[in-house]
């Protein structure tokens, strides 16, 4: 089968990173793959995988007018139209809101079918209301809309239930294990690290994890908070950072390629975020065995984390809860030691083949649906 995968960009990003597994198990189910970017290749953070198809192209700038923004969009939608149909694809994968809505309209008129993904809850990232308007306009018009969790797809009740289906994101770390412990410099190896990672923006939440952390600094000497991710708020966090008397007991070390290292050598992994989708970093923790804290946010944790059992869910929004559950696992290696017994099951659970198996049932119906 010929599979085209459109996103607007290889830039780091758990959308991006799903892009890139997603690329190696189809091609190792023998799948041709070609992956459309609407980010030019200078943004990338990511590689493909051997024996995949790259068109990386430059049509998403922003526009200073609306009526700059409308002829803007015609072209776009002729140059993604024109780019997809030069990979002759049985079936096209879109990711993301606005690029399901270009690419779904794009290929209005041919023979392509579309699977749309959401990634993100649209209670939490609706976007501006011309999007949501396209949403609830050309979203029917897909063959298929996946969501990565349940309740990103409890928001498509206005959708059938036949044109929606839930598929987690894919977690392989195969990629990374050679050269696992390539950032461990970022620890010194004398204290104990609390991992956290994500972009340096507001809905991540990590305001909240610094002020549950400056709660338990003076009690727990030894502990120490790594933070990996890069972002518009990092001259933020460290202003917080002063202001919380944290300074030298948290560190921001900016966009981490590998963070495996970083993970196995830290104690537990705490995500404190206030919308997410599927996430990545919660995941790829677990995977190496850390014990994982997360705030019960609108989507994700809660289809990860199993409570009590490899991680611990606080109520969202409660700092006092999240900092009460932290307390917890700095003060109980044995408990610690009992979640993270558990946390890899994560492999197995969400594993890139069990994925893959799921996609491929996905095709069959639709090019069922097409005869």
């Amino acid at each position: 089968m010929r599979i085209t995968i459109v996103t607007p960009s290889l830039a780091a990003g758990g959308a991006e990173r799903s892009v890139v597994l997603l690329s190696a198990g189809f091609l190792n189910k023998s799948h041709n793959v070609s992956v459309v970017t609407l980010y030019p290749a200078a943004t990338d953070a990511y590689a493909l995988p051997e024996g995949a198809a790259r068109i990386a192209l430059d049509i998403a700038a922003d526009s200073p007018t609306v009526i700059h923004g409308f002829f803007r969009n015609l072209k776009r939608l002729a140059t993604l139209r024109k780019a997809v149909r030069t990979t002759r694809p049985d079936v096209v994968i879109s990711n993301m809101t606005q690029t399901n809505v270009l690419t779904t309209i794009a290929l209005t008129g041919t023979s392509h079918p579309v699977v749309m993904i959401e990634h993100s809850n649209p209670t939490m990232n609706a976007g501006n209301g011309i999007w949501r308007l396209l949403r609830r306009a050309v979203y029917p018009r897909a063959a298929q809309l996946v969501s990565v969790s349940r309740d990103i797809n409890d928001y498509f009740r206005w959708l059938p239930e036949s044109k929606k289906a839930v598929i987690p994101n894919p977690l392989s770390i195969s990629a990374y294990e050679i050269s696992a412990n390539k950032d461990s410099f970022l620890l010194d190896a004398n204290k104990k690290w609390i991992a956290a990672m994500g972009r340096l923006i507001h809905v991540k939440g990590f305001d909240r994890l610094l002020a549950a952390f400056a709660k338990l600094a003076a009690k727990h000497p030894r502990w120490h908070l790594v933070i990996m991710g890069a972002g518009e708020l990092r001259s933020d966090l460290a202003q917080l950072i002063e202001r919380l008397g944290l300074k030298g007991r948290v560190q921001l070390a900016g966009f981490v390629s590998n963070p495996f290292g970083v993970f196995r050598h830290s104690e537990f992994f705490v995500m404190s975020s206030r919308s997410e989708g599927f996430p990545y970093a919660l995941l790829e923790a677990m995977s190496c065995a850390l014990p994982a804290i997360a705030m019960e946010c609108t989507s994700g944790p809660r289809e990860i984390i199993r409570d009590g059992l490899d991680g611990i869910l606080v109520r969202e929004g409660d700092v006092e809860a999240l900092a009460g559950a932290m307390d917890r696992l700095m003060s109980d290696t044995t408990e610690r030691k009992l979640l993270a017994a558990r946390a890899p099951d994560v492999l197995e659970r969400f594993g890139l083949e069990k994925t893959i198996e799921q996609w491929e049932r996905l095709f069959a119906g639709i090019v069922q649906d097409k005869r």
